[in-house]
C-alpha cells in the first residue's frame, strides 16, 4: 500500500445549512496525476460509506431529500488499483446540517370590507408544507389578543363571533411545528386589518289614522327600526318642507304627534335612526317615505223653516205658506271652519242667495210670501281654506207651496149675527130649488164689488122687484112642472146638497168673504192656474161664474143688505147668481 501524501478536497453544494428534503451535493477531487480511481465518501458517526468510481480526477455524492438523518461530517479518499494499490489519506471534513423552514402562511377574512357590529367573522390561515400537524397561531398586533389552534391539515379558521370596535385591528398567522423533536416556527403572516362598524337598517314608518286625513284632526306618525343599539334618536323629517323633529327613545320605536293637521302639514314624510357607540355617531338610512294628505270633510247642513206671523201648515206637498206672511229658512251646520258661507238655493228659478255662517249659521228672509216663492228650497255650505273651496251636499229638499187666506172682515155686525147669516145662506142655498116654483119671486141681483178700500167703499146694490101679470103665468107653469117632477128634484137635490157642499169645502182657501155694514160681498181672489216664478202680486181679479140648473132656469141671486136693525133680507127663488171674483 502505497500513499503520496496528497490529501483530496471535499465540498458540499449547497454549503451551510440545508433545507429538510433538499437535494444536496458532496464532491470530492484530486490532483491531475492520479486518474481513473475510486472516491469513497463516508460519515464520521454512523456506518454511512459509499465507493463511487470516476475516470477523473473527481466524484460527486448526491444525497437527495435530505432529512435529520443526513446531518453529520463527511471524509472522502482516493484508491486505485494498478500494479499495486494506491491510496490517498482522508480529505477534511465537510459538516450536513439539516433544517425545517417553514413559509410564511396567508391569512384571510371571511367578509371582505368592514365587518358590522355584532356580526361573526372568520379569519383563514394556511400554509404550503409537508410538516403538518403543527399549531396556527393568531395574533392582534396592537392588542393582547391571541390564539392557538392545532391542525392536523395545513389551514385553520379562527372564528370570532360578535365583533366589536374591540376586535379591530391588525392580524397576523404563525405557524409552528415539531419535526424529528425539534421545535420549528414559520415567519408571520402578512397582516390583515378588522374594521368594525355600526349598519344601522332603514327604519320603517307608518302613521295613525291610516288613509286621507281631515282637516283639523291629529295624526301620529310612528318610526321604528329593529337594532341592538338602543338608546338613539329619531328624526322625522317632510321632504319638501322645513318640517324637522327629533325624539330620543329607550326603545326601538318613537311616535311623532302632530295636532290639527291642515294643508300645510300635506308631503312626503321620512324617518333616520341616529345613536352613539363605543364614542362614535352612526346613522341609518332614510326610511321609505310616507305621504299625509289632508281634505275638508264637510258634513250635511240642516235646513228648516219657520213663519214668525201664523205658523205653517204641513201638506202632503210639503210646507203650505199663507199668502203674504213672512217666512224664515234657517240653514245651520255642525263645523269647526271658521269664515264659511251658506247659499241657499231655489230650484224652482235657478236662484242662489248666499249668506255669510254666523254661528254656524245663517238664515234667508222672505218678508210677504207670494206665488214667485213657490218650489223646492235647499241649501248648501262651503268654505275656503288655503285658497281651496270646499262645499257640504246639499240638504233635503224643503218644498214651499201658497195656501190662500180666509179674511172675516166684519165693520158694524156682530160675529153671532154674522154666524147667523152664514148659516141661513148654507141653508138657503140647499133649499131654494124645492121652493122655487111655489110662489112668485122678486128678482134680486147682487153684483160683486171688487176689494174694497177702507177709505172709500163703493156699493153696488141693484134692487129690481118684478110683479108682472108674466112672472105669475111663469110661476104657475113652474109650480105645475115642479109638481111633475117633484120626484126626480127630490133625488137632485140630496146630489145637488152634496156637490154645493163639496164645492165650498173645496174653495174654502180660495174664496175672501168680505161683509160690511151695507153691503155683502163675495170675492174669489187669486186663481193657483198658470201662475209664473216671477208673476207680480196677483190683483183682485173677478170672474163671472154662471151656474145653471137642469131644468135650464138661470138664476140670479143679489144679495143687498141694509141693515139698521141688524136684519137681513134675502129675495130671490129661481133667480141667475152672479158672482164677481
Amino acid at each position: 500500500v502505497c500513499s503520496d501524501g496528497q490529501n483530496p478536497s471535499i465540498s458540499i453544494n449547497p454549503a451551510g445549512a440545508v433545507t429538510w428534503g433538499q437535494n444536496v451535493a458532496i464532491t470530492c477531487s484530486i490532483s491531475a496525476d492520479h486518474l481513473s480511481g475510486t472516491f469513497v465518501f463516508t460519515k464520521t458517526s454512523g456506518s454511512f460509506s459509499r465507493s463511487l468510481t470516476s475516470s477523473s480526477n473527481s466524484a460527486t455524492l448526491n444525497i437527495p431529500q435530505v432529512n435529520f438523518d443526513s446531518e453529520g461530517l463527511y471524509h472522502c479518499q482516493f484508491q486505485r488499483l494498478s500494479h499495486q494499490y494506491f491510496s490517498t489519506p482522508l480529505s477534511d471534513y465537510v459538516r450536513l446540517s439539516v433544517t425545517v423552514i417553514l413559509p410564511k402562511p396567508s391569512i384571510t377574512k371571511s367578509t371582505d370590507g368592514e365587518v358590522t357590529w355584532g356580526q361573526n367573522v372568520g379569519i383563514h390561515c394556511l400554509i404550503s408544507t409537508q410538516h403538518l400537524g403543527g399549531t396556527f397561531t393568531l395574533q392582534q398586533i396592537s392588542d393582547s389578543f391571541r390564539k392557538n389552534q392545532t391542525s392536523s391539515t395545513n389551514s385553520s379558521t379562527f372564528n370570532i363571533t360578535q365583533v366589536n370596535f374591540n376586535n379591530e385591528g391588525l392580524y397576523q398567522c404563525q405557524y409552528q411545528t415539531r419535526v424529528s423533536g425539534r421545535e420549528f416556527h414559520s415567519p408571520q403572516s402578512d397582516s390583515i386589518r378588522l374594521s368594525v362598524t355600526v349598519i344601522l337598517p332603514k327604519p320603517s314608518i307608518s302613521k295613525s289614522p291610516t288613509g286621507e286625513l281631515t282637516w283639523g284632526q291629529d295624526v301620529s306618525i310612528i318610526c321604528s327600526i329593529t337594532t341592538q343599539h338602543l338608546g338613539g334618536t329619531f328624526t322625522l323629517q317632510q321632504t319638501s318642507g322645513s318640517f324637522r323633529k327629533s325624539q330620543t327613545s329607550d326603545t326601538n320605536s318613537a311616535t311623532f304627534n302632530i295636532p290639527q293637521v291642515n294643508f300645510s302639514n300635506e308631503g312626503l314624510y321620512q324617518c333616520q335612526y341616529q345613536t352613539r357607540v363605543s364614542g362614535r355617531e352612526f346613522s341609518s338610512p332614510q326610511s321609505d317615505s310616507i305621504r299625509l294628505s289632508v281634505t275638508v270633510t264637510l258634513q250635511q247642513p240642516s235646513i228648516c223653516l219657520t213663519s214668525p206671523n201664523t205658523g205653517l201648515v204641513w201638506g202632503p206637498e210639503g210646507a203650505e205658506v199663507i199668502r203674504g206672511d213672512s217666512f224664515v229658512f234657517t240653514c245651520s251646520i255642525s263645523s269647526h271652519f271658521p269664515g264659511g258661507v251658506f247659499s241657499l238655493i231655489f230650484s224652482g228659478c235657478n236662484i242662489t242667495e248666499t249668506k255669510p255662517a254666523v254661528n254656524n249659521s245663517a238664515s234667508f228672509s222672505f218678508p210677504e210670501a207670494d206665488y214667485e216663492h213657490r218650489g223646492n228650497y235647499s241649501c248648501v255650505y262651503e268654505v275656503t281654506l288655503s285658497s281651496r273651496k270646499f262645499m257640504s251636499t246639499s240638504t233635503a229638499i224643503m218644498s214651499i207651496t201658497l195656501k190662500l187666506p180666509v179674511l172675516l172682515l166684519v165693520s158694524s155686525v156682530s160675529a153671532p149675527l154674522f154666524m147667523l147669516l152664514l148659516v141661513f145662506l148654507v141653508t138657503f142655498l140647499v133649499c131654494r130649488r124645492r121652493k122655487r116654483a111655489r110662489q112668485p119671486e122678486a128678482l134680486v141681483q147682487i153684483q160683486m164689488a171688487p176689494r174694497i178700500n177702507d177709505e172709500e167703499e163703493e156699493h153696488y146694490v141693484n134692487l129690481e122687484q118684478q110683479y108682472t101679470k108674466k112672472r105669475a103665468d111663469q110661476a104657475q107653469s113652474v109650480e105645475k112642472e115642479v109638481c111633475d117632477e117633484d120626484h126626480e128634484w127630490d133625488e137632485k137635490d140630496s146630489h145637488n146638497e152634496s156637490k154645493e157642499s163639496d164645492d165650498k169645502e173645496g174653495n174654502k182657501d180660495d174664496n175672501v168673504y168680505e161683509l160690511d155694514k151695507d153691503n155683502i160681498y163675495v170675492t174669489l181672489e187669486g186663481s193657483k192656474e198658470e201662475e209664473e216664478c216671477h208673476a207680480g202680486d196677483a190683483g183682485m181679479r173677478e170672474v163671472s161664474v154662471e151656474q145653471k140648473t137642469k131644468d135650464c132656469d138661470d138664476t140670479y141671486m143679489n144679495i143687498a143688505q141694509a141693515l139698521p136693525d141688524d136684519s137681513v133680507d134675502i129675495y130671490g127663488e129661481q133667480e141667475a147668481i152672479y158672482q164677481n171674483f
